[in-house]
C-alpha cells in the first residue's frame, strides 16, 4: 500500500540555502533505499523559506514516522519549526 511520509520546515532563504546540499544528500541517500518509492524535496512557490521533504511508500509496513523521515525531521529541526506528518490515501481516494 501507498502512504507518504512529510517532513516540512518553517525558515529562511538564507538557512535553507546554506543547508541545501546536505539535505540533498541525505535524500538522495534515502532514494538509494530499495523499499522507498522516490524521496523528493520542493520548496514553497512564493515563500522560500519554507520547504518539505516528501518521502513516497509503498509497503506492507503500517504508515508511520520512519527512521529515515525522524532523521530529516532531526537535521531540518535545526533550521526552524518542522511538521513531521504520514499520509495515506483518503477511503475512496486512488
Amino acid at each position: 500500500k501507498m502512504w507518504v511520509e512529510a517532513i516540512r520546515v518553517r525558515s529562511s532563504a538564507t538557512a535553507l540555502e546554506k543547508a541545501a546540499t546536505a539535505l540533498n544528500n541525505e535524500v538522495k541517500k534515502i532514494n538509494e533505499l530499495a523499499s522507498v518509492e522516490k524521496a523528493f524535496i520542493m520548496q514553497h512557490a512564493t515563500y522560500y523559506g519554507d520547504l518539505i521533504v516528501f518521502m513516497l511508500w509503498n509497503n506492507e509496513v503500517k504508515p508511520d514516522k520512519t527512521r529515515e523521515g525522524l532523521m530529516i525531521a532531526e537535521r531540518l529541526q535545526e533550521l526552524g519549526s518542522i511538521d513531521h506528518a504520514v499520509w495515506i490515501p483518503a477511503e475512496n481516494g486512488e
